[in-house]
């Protein structure tokens, strides 16, 4: 384990983001089942017994993994949707932009996304944090969403239209990590501005 971090009785909170970090690190390249504790902890730096002590186990460990990624995609998305002095149709614009490009989606990154969503049918933990996560983002954009129709003078059905757009998100995420070359990220966030101005006219001219 020489090079790897060191670390005092004083720091447990750096000691659990370590664990954090290594697992995306061993998810992003082993996969789920490859992302063994000996992995994890090897690639921390630490003990089995330490990753039991701070998280009880791996599945406890996995599932904080994920809700980390969560607050930094929900923490990104929330400071663009509301930032002040722009247009709603801007403001969800470059929210949908930044879950489309680096570090967000980055390739490591989305590797491990995928991974995790693999694990939502299997976990119930990771299933329910899956679930509050798109909840939240799909309120959040709705929200928006419902501000640019009042902007564009027009009806839509916004919890429905951020639905699909989320879909189409997903469906995108995937496709560049399967296919890099298929998709660049200004492609992919032409093709969802495509889809909202088929509803709100304000995006008829962003892409």
């Amino acid at each position: 384990m020489a090079g790897r971090p060191k670390f005092t009785r004083e720091d447990p909170d750096i000691r659990r983001q370590a664990l954090i970090d290594a697992t995306r690190r061993c998810m992003a390249r082993d996969g789920v089942e490859g992302a063994t504790v000996r992995r994890i902890c090897e690639e921390a730096g630490v003990s089995a017994g330490l990753l039991r002590h701070h998280f009880g186990g791996k599945d406890a460990l996995m599932a904080e993994t994920y809700a980390a990624m969560v607050a930094e995609l929900d923490g990104a998305t929330k400071a663009l949707l509301r930032q002040p002095g722009l247009s709603a149709h801007d403001r969800l614009s470059r929210a949908i932009m930044v879950t489309l490009k680096p570090p967000l989606a980055a390739p490591d990154r989305r590797r491990v996304q995928i991974a995790f969503w693999d694990l939502v049918p299997r976990n119930a933990v990771i299933a329910e944090t899956h679930k509050a996560l798109y909840r939240t983002y799909r309120r959040d954009l709705a929200g928006v969403i419902a501000e640019a129709a009042r902007d564009d003078q027009v009806e839509v059905d916004a919890p429905a239209l951020a639905r699909a757009v989320t879909a189409l998100l997903d469906g995108l995420w995937l496709q560049m990590c399967l296919e890099p070359r298929l998709f660049s990220a200004r492609a992919a966030h032409g093709e969802c501005l495509h889809l909202l101005g088929r509803a709100l006219p304000g995006f008829a001219g962003m892409y």
